[in-house]
């Protein structure tokens, strides 16, 4: 009985949390993160989404963006607006998967002590999933004031999800002011790694600012969500699809048990993305015949169909033959995610209106497929 009003009161504070993030955009210290039910609730439902999030950015990063971590002495990173830790404990953990050696150093900024000191908590006990890291919390409301820390000291900034609330209300021109203020802590092959909700007003938003920070001088220079330093063009109206992801995952035994009554979605994530450095992109040729999917995989009567952003930066219809399909290529497209970067064979045909039409996949290549199995759609 004890443990099932538990859950009734977790149950209540997951919908309460949900209509925040989603519906209310109410952002105060009073929100959550002041109570140990709100810690509790946020701990056991949305820390394995945020978790899973940022480890689908950080691979990026690391796999696709050429991320140049140092070859020696500590890797530092910055997580403003931490939480209880879901994203920088996150990304610790994968890069000790990923195999990087160096010490890491994870420096966490939160306005909620209670988070803070869960963080500290879960680091300690659960050494083993990151060997030779250490962490420093620090309590703080950044929309208060900038923290006193050294320029061009990190490898890595985190901003998971808290762009959107740090920024709430306030004006575009202090946001910009502000970001600058994060870019200059960066260490020249450094990269800032913003994830956000993935409504289209805040992803909007997200791209507006990545690309108003191209503008600025020292510039930034965007690597992600597209290719060659191009902005999303949504946001200049050139596109039907705005940029995010939606990934699926796969959700632990406690959030089903939560989820019962609730009927939430939990099996997959949806998030907002950009990367940004010092240093320029890498250079991606390829035109149309290399895409991110903004879209989900569409099956007709007669045809597959996906949209993506190619390297150009312009929006096409990629169109598939079912008649000229085998029944595993069938499946190889319909397994393709939002997010998914692949490069096209070179059967790609040019037809009017951006409509690209491909008559096999032969010879497509996956450049970033990551699955939560570790397998992809080959």
């Amino acid at each position: 009985w004890e443990k099932e009003k538990l859950l009734n009161s977790i149950r209540r504070e997951v919908v309460e949390q949900s209509d925040r993030f989603n519906k209310t955009r109410s952002f105060v210290p009073s929100s959550y993160g002041s109570r140990e039910l709100s810690i509790l609730s946020y701990g056991n439902f949305f820390f394995p989404r945020t978790w899973q999030a940022t480890q689908y950015g950080l691979a990026e990063a690391y796999s696709l963006r050429n991320w140049r971590v140092p070859t020696k002495g500590p890797l530092r990173i910055l997580d403003l607006g931490s939480g209880s830790g879901a994203g920088g404990l996150s990304v610790i953990h994968l890069l000790r998967s990923l195999g990087v050696p160096n010490p890491i150093m994870l420096e966490a900024f939160d306005y909620s002590g209670k988070s803070l000191a869960m963080m500290k908590n879960v680091h300690q006990a659960c050494r083993v999933l990151w060997p030779k890291s250490s962490i420093k919390t620090r309590r703080q409301d950044l929309r208060d004031a900038w923290p006193e820390l050294k320029p061009g000291s990190f490898d890595l900034v985190l901003l998971g999800f808290s762009l959107n609330e740090l920024s709430e209300g306030d004006s575009p021109a202090n946001h910009l002011d502000w970001l600058m203020g994060v870019a200059r802590h960066l260490k020249p092959s450094g990269v800032l790694l913003i994830l956000e909700p993935a409504d289209s007003r805040t992803c909007s938003n997200l791209q507006q600012k990545s690309s108003a920070l191209t503008s600025e001088k020292p510039a930034l220079h965007q690597h992600a969500p597209y290719f060659n330093g191009l902005p999303c063009p949504f946001i200049s109206g050139k596109a039907k699809y705005y940029s995010h992801e939606v990934r699926k995952i796969i959700p632990t035994g406690i959030v089903d048990k939560i989820n019962a009554p609730l009927h939430l979605e939990t099996r997959a994530v949806k998030f907002g993305l950009s990367i940004l450095g010092k240093r320029k992109a890498d250079p991606v040729p390829g035109g149309a015949g290399v895409c991110r999917l903004v879209s989900p995989v569409k099956k007709t009567k007669g045809t597959l169909s996906f949209v993506g952003i190619g390297a150009d930066g312009k929006e096409y219809r990629y169109e598939f033959q079912r008649r000229d399909l085998q029944r595993e290529e069938k499946n190889q497209l319909m397994a393709l995610e939002r997010g998914d970067v692949i490069r096209l064979p070179e059967s790609l045909q040019h037809m009017e209106d951006n409509r690209m039409r491909v008559s096999s996949t032969l010879g497509m290549e996956f450049l970033f497929v990551p699955r939560v199995s570790g397998e992809i759609a080959a």
